[in-house]
């Protein structure tokens, strides 16, 4: 039995067998643990300076203004360059930039509105930084690893959404708002030294020097996987129906279950976890390469369920109980896509066809919006419920019409 439990563990760390991908994973861990922590402390901050809900969510949510149509550019500039190189260009620029707002938040000098001016330009970096790392994964790592190298992926940015809020909301205590943005910065030089160290020759890939062409030759790859294409749909009909409920979490601990702040909490903590224990399970399993297919049924039918189950729920405890899946399914559900993309996508595309995994993740925003016009008309519960119908039904349909996705192994 030990032996065993020693085997799985080291199946379950195959990929930090690599150095490069030592490295790599230690920068993510960093740089994710930053970028939480300043999404809580933007939020902080311009709530403290203007008290108006509907600031703090456009200099929330202008991150992601960008990736809406950036990162398809990103992808291409992967696919041409050094990718290491890119990194260290788009780490760098972060590094500079957030020392910048820390500085000016310092000296007293900060408005709220340059967190606006600074997300977007964030938003602008990450959609070339985020496609060249999703590539570099796939140049660091081997085939057999691949999965193992994708899921450990996802771990660096499940836990850093649980520790970070939490450390965040301490550190704001002891060194204050202004020392929590110098500290995000730090862990921004963190990720650009590991990015350093990273040794490794960059394959000689040629590309088409035009933009069109690379665009054209992307897409016909696209069309000879349709695997692929029926995973980017999957994840845009998540992220648009599936993945919007958390910003009406607020209106069912106030005004459905009665629980007020204390409730919310419980419920974000517990779809947090949620989410944790799927990235484990994803990474225990990531080395099988046994119905892989299947299993995305299978987690886009309970998630479905799960969803359903929240929003009819009129009790506390089941929707906790609720919550914890639709937390699971959607960490294992967007780390499972990832995982089959990667596979599926040859290096000298990689930057490109990863760059629509971030594309998707940028939709999350439209899915507010609508959910978010729903709700004035039904509500919290109706709306909520409606998401997971359309979610269900629109995804099980890209399952029916993709055979070779469900056989996907």
């Amino acid at each position: 039995m030990i032996q065993k439990i020693k085997n799985l563990s080291s199946d379950m760390l195959t990929a930090f067998e690599i150095p490069n991908y030592r490295l790599l994973f230690a920068g993510r861990v960093t740089s994710n643990m930053g970028r939480t922590m300043r999404v809580f402390a933007r939020a902080w901050l311009v709530y403290e300076m203007t008290e108006s809900p509907l600031r703090m969510g456009i200099a929330t949510s202008a991150l992601a203004w960008p990736m809406l149509f950036m990162p398809l550019f990103g992808g291409i500039v992967a696919d041409r360059v050094d990718r290491k190189k890119l990194l260290l260009v788009t780490e760098s620029i972060l590094v500079v930039l957030w020392s910048v707002v820390a500085l000016l938040i310092t000296l007293g000098l900060f408005e709220w509105w340059y967190f606006i001016i600074s997300a977007v330009i964030s938003g602008v970096i990450q959609s070339f930084g985020r496609p060249g790392h999703q590539a570099m994964i796939g140049s660091v790592v081997d085939s057999k690893r691949l999965g193992n190298a994708v899921a450990l992926d996802s771990v660096s940015e499940t836990w850093p959404r649980i520790v970070a809020p939490a450390l965040g909301a301490v550190l704001i205590g002891v060194i204050g708002i202004d020392g929590l943005f110098w500290l995000t910065a730090l862990g921004q030089f963190v990720t650009l030294i590991t990015i350093l160290n990273i040794r490794w020759e960059p394959s000689k890939i040629k590309v088409p020097s035009n933009i069109g062409n690379n665009i054209f030759e992307a897409i016909q790859h696209i069309r000879k996987e349709n695997i692929i294409m029926a995973l980017v749909m999957l994840g845009l009909l998540s992220s648009l129906f599936a993945g919007s409920y958390n910003f009406l979490l607020p209106i069912f601990a106030d005004s459905i279950f009665n629980v007020g702040e204390n409730g919310l909490g419980i419920l974000m903590t517990v779809g947090a976890l949620g989410g944790a224990l799927g990235s484990i399970i994803v990474v225990a399993a990531s080395n099988s390469r046994r119905h892989r297919g299947l299993i995305l049924v299978i987690i886009s039918i309970i998630k479905t369920l799960a969803l359903m189950a929240f929003s009819q729920a009129q009790i506390f405890p089941i929707a906790i109980l609720a919550m914890f899946f639709m937390g699971s399914t959607q960490v294992m559900f967007m780390t499972m896509v990832t995982i089959a993309m990667q596979q599926l996508a040859p290096d000298h595309l990689r930057g490109r066809i990863m760059s629509l995994r971030v594309i998707f993740m940028g939709f999350s925003p439209f899915g507010v919006l609508i959910m978010g016009t729903i709700a004035e008309i039904h509500g919290a519960s109706n709306t909520v419920l409606i998401g997971a119908i359309l979610y269900g039904i629109t995804s099980m349909l890209v399952l029916t019409l993709t055979p070779t996705l469900r056989k996907f192994q």
